[in-house]
């Protein structure tokens, strides 16, 4: 067999993003590279990309240009939770009605609610001992224990748990955001500043931007104009959503992350800091940030697992290849 015939033979083309070996051959992974068998014959390892859905891997987590990137991931959940009401079908609009419509019945019976979540703290000394340890879930505690799940994930190299880490972050980084935005926009207060100063029930609307006057500002404290929504629910259903989903296929997994997550939405009423409707839209929030940002990563990486098929983005690359003692090549684009 001629060196010509040998580079014909090695010459592979990947037409649309498809692969093609020689009849009968069999590709064998091996790490950062693969093998191709054919025939009975081996040939040498042949540069491939690098493994994919690796979540160690520098493309995976630290590259700015890469979607699947950190940041880059980051800023496409932002943009995705931004427009996603432009995208919504009759079952997202009916939802989204439901979700106004219990929002505004408890809005209606908040300083009810909040009687009864006073008197629980006062009456009993459980109540009132446990509700500071468990609302710091939906704070630094629960920041500071995502935090550790991913430490020592990443120290037994356990790559699910680092994932589900990093896409609680991020869930809880976008609701936190558009939290901020809502409570600027909406200068509610809190229950403890309405019964000091409005002695309003249900805490008063001030509105758009009430925070940043100063003529207010300086009669009312911070805690008149930060009450809807709560954050440390937002957060806590945050978080609860993202290990639910990552660990959907541990039962025990989704009843006690959401469990945890609404006993931070009651203890926020029980230490007086937030009306029943903020609880409430506070929890939605934090799950549908939750929930997209899982989504859009199985998407990314659900496409990136399958390169070596038509969904997948092969980079264009030339390697040599070796058939016996001749020598040829592998094209790829």
């Amino acid at each position: 067999m001629s060196f010509v015939d040998t580079f014909v033979i090695g010459l592979i083309f990947l037409a649309g993003r498809n692969v093609t070996y020689p009849q009968n051959s069999q590709v064998v992974d091996s790490g950062n590279s693969l093998k191709i068998q054919s025939n009975g014959i081996n040939y040498t390892k042949i540069s491939a990309p690098q493994k994919l859905g690796n979540y160690y891997i520098t493309d995976s987590i630290f590259s700015f240009r890469s979607p699947k990137g950190y940041f880059p991931s980051l800023l496409h959940n932002f943009g995705e939770q931004a427009t996603a009401p432009l995208h919504f079908k009759t079952k997202q609009w009916l939802m989204t009605g439901a979700v106004v419509g219990i929002t505004a019945a408890l809005v209606h019976f908040d300083n009810d609610i909040d009687d009864w979540a006073r008197f629980q703290k006062q009456n009993h000394n459980w109540v009132n001992k446990t509700s500071p340890f468990i609302t710091s879930f939906g704070s630094n505690t629960g920041i500071l224990s995502v935090i550790g799940f991913g430490s020592i994930s990443a120290v037994f190299k356990n790559e699910k748990g680092v994932q589900t880490s990093l896409l609680a972050t991020q869930a809880m980084i976008t609701s936190g955001v558009w939290v901020r935005l809502i409570k600027i926009l909406s200068g509610r207060e809190r229950p403890s500043a309405a019964y000091d100063f409005s002695k309003s029930e249900g805490g008063k609307w001030y509105g758009p931007l009430a925070q940043f006057d100063q003529d207010l500002a300086l009669r009312k404290p911070g805690s008149s104009f930060d009450s809807f929504i709560s954050g440390h629910t937002a957060t806590a259903f945050s978080i609860a959503t993202v290990f639910a989903l990552q660990y959907k296929d541990i039962k025990a997994v989704p009843i006690i992350s959401y469990t945890a997550a609404s006993l931070v939405g009651i203890s926020r009423l029980t230490e007086h800091a937030h009306w029943a409707s903020d609880v409430f839209a506070g929890a939605v929030l934090g799950y549908v940030c939750g929930r997209q940002v899982v989504s859009h990563y199985n998407k990314t990486h659900q496409n990136s697992l399958s390169f070596m098929q038509s969904k997948s983005k092969i980079q264009p690359e030339l390697s040599f290849i070796s058939y016996g003692n001749q020598v040829g090549f592998l094209i790829q684009w």
